[in-house]
């Protein structure tokens, strides 16, 4: 009896790791492919800079509008202001490691309600930056990338709603914080700006593509469990006759 009870606990557990070993093999292939139309997507930011005024851009066509650069025309409400904690990584300018992007919203000459990422402000400066008032001339002209906002997984920590402090780019919180409906469905990365501070310019447009190789890998792993498994029963039945 209670050898059946171990070939069914064995069976079981080999089981369930071939499983989980397969799902995350095709799971690396799935990222390989999200991250090949991301790829597609970064090819547009040599493009013409399209003008705001000339365009239309909501959820049914946002996908084909990611990462291409458009130009805008309005003013910053830099009462509405929120800072999403960051590591900057291999930055263009001066500043990197960890600190905030500053998001600020924006109201074009068209009536747009445009979330704006203006920039990164290493953390051992925000509270500096935060002192001083921003100015930017009235009506001015501001250039960036389309950008998608990002969904919450298991491992975003909680937004600090009185802090103003999100850890993810996320829509639904950024409204919240803002008090304010009828966003545009997309943030805007800035590329270029007349201060120091926020560092602009900073959107990052490399990214590692290892998925295929970790995809092998979870495959393999499989393979060899499977190999293993039945080399055992095979051995165990030679040694049982």
């Amino acid at each position: 009896m209670k050898s059946k009870i171990k070939i069914i606990l064995v069976n079981t557990t080999v089981l369930i790791s071939f499983i989980i070993l397969v799902t995350l093999g095709t799971w690396q292939l799935d990222r390989k492919e999200q991250k090949q139309q991301l790829f597609e997507k970064i090819k547009r930011v040599n493009l013409v800079v399209e003008d705001f005024e000339n365009i239309v851009i909501n959820e049914n066509n946002l996908n084909d509008w990611i990462y291409k650069k458009v130009s805008f025309k309005g003013n910053y409400r830099y009462e509405k202001e929120l800072y999403v904690f960051t590591h900057l990584s291999d930055p263009r300018g001066d500043y990197g490691g960890a600190g905030y992007w500053i998001f600020n919203l924006f109201v074009s000459s068209k009536g747009s309600l445009i979330i704006i990422n203006r920039g990164f402000v290493p953390q051992d400066m925000i509270n500096e930056f935060k002192s001083k008032d921003s100015s930017e001339p009235v009506n001015n002209s501001q250039i960036g990338y389309i950008r998608s906002f990002e969904k919450r997984n298991i491992f975003t920590p909680d937004t600090d709603f009185n802090g103003k402090i999100l850890y993810s780019i996320l829509k639904e919180d950024i409204k919240k914080i803002f008090d304010i409906n009828g966003i545009e469905p997309y943030f805007v990365d800035l590329i270029s700006s007349n201060q120091l501070i926020p560092q602009s310019n900073e959107t990052r447009l490399k990214f590692p593509d290892n998925h295929l190789s970790y995809a092998i890998t979870w495959y393999g792993l499989a393979t060899s469990l499977l190999f293993i498994y039945f080399y055992a029963r095979i051995k165990r039945r030679k040694s049982n006759h």
